[in-house]
This record gives C-alpha cells, structure tokens and sequence, in this order.
C-alpha cells in the first residue's frame, strides 16, 4: 500500500469515526483511577490506554497515536487536578507502550506477536516512565528528590500497568477485531 493510499485509510469517514469513538472510550474509561502504590497515590492505574491499544491495533500506529492524543487533550478538561503534567506522563508511557506493540504486531499479525509486542511495550513503557519521571514529570510537579521514587514506585507501577494492558487487550482484541474492522459476523 502506497503512503497516499495509507494517508486516504486514515482519513476515511469510517477510520475517523473509530477513533473518535475509542478516544471518547478512553476519556470514559480514565474515571476509573484506582491507587495501587499507597506511598505514591500519584500513581493511579486507569484502563484507558485499552482504547488506544484497540485502536492501534486494528488501524495501525498512526490511528493509536491519534486516538492517544485526543484522549489526552480530553483529559486535561475532565482531570484537572493532575494538569498537563499527568496528561504528559500517559501520553509518554502510552506511547511507549503503544509504538512497540504495535510496530512489532503490524509485521505479522498473530496472538503471539501481540503477545510479544506489548511485552516490549512493558519494557519500552517502564524505561521510558523512569526518563521522564526523573528528568520532566518529578520537576514540574515540584517533587523535590524524585529519584526516591523510581525503584519502589515507578518501575513497579509501570510493569503492573504494562501487564494489566497486555492481559486485557490480549483477552479481548481478538472477539473485538470485527467490529473495530467494521466487519459484522
């Protein structure tokens, strides 16, 4: 497929109407916060990266991307009390998460690619969470000291995000995938 052929997909009345959808279902599924660190309640594990990984895989990175971004820019309106700086740190893990996953799955499509794609992610995500958490996200939120954090709370966040991610997309992608194709069974 051609990059314009690509470029028509994703601006396809159907594609954008998906993404919209998912992105309106990860705005809706980021109400559900539950602290599982108690010494960093900062730390509030959400299902919405679910939609971005739905999203991802059946219309490939680009559309993850985008559905990210807007579910994001959403919710800074719907979660002020974190602020940009918490919208940041999603986009940040999400996209880490979401580019393996789904760069390693677009090769070849099966279970076990996604499988090993979002363990990939896991890693890339969790890598890419002690980065910004260290160097942006700890300094503007004006956590003085924040490297404190990063073994017992940030690494061990970040792996419990990843394997709740991988575990529910990887139950459900599957029995979703025709409707997320617009096909009907």
């Amino acid at each position: 497929m051609t990059a314009r052929a690509k470029n028509n997909t994703l601006l396809s009345t159907g594609t954008m109407t998906r993404i919209g959808i998912l992105a309106a279902a990860g705005v809706a599924l980021s109400m559900i916060e539950i602290v599982i660190l108690p010494g960093a309640p900062f730390y509030r594990l959400d299902p919405s990266g679910l939609a971005v990984m739905l999203a991802g895989f059946s219309m490939g990175f680009p559309a993850g991307v985008i559905t990210l971004l807007i579910k994001d820019l959403v919710g800074l309106l719907v979660h002020p009390g974190g602020g940009w700086v918490g919208q940041l740190a999603d986009f940040i893990a999400l996209f880490a998460f979401l580019a393996p996953a789904t760069l390693v799955y677009a090769r070849k499509k099966t279970r076990m690619t996604a499988l090993i794609g979002m363990v990939i992610g896991t890693l890339v995500m969790t890598g890419a969470a002690v980065l910004a958490n260290l160097y942006i996200l700890f300094p503007a939120f004006g956590i003085p000291d924040g490297g404190k954090y990063i073994v017992p709370f940030t690494v061990p966040f970040n792996l419990i995000k990843g394997a709740a991610l991988t575990l529910i997309t990887f139950l459900i992608y599957k029995p979703l995938s025709p409707i997320l194709h617009g096909l009907r069974r």
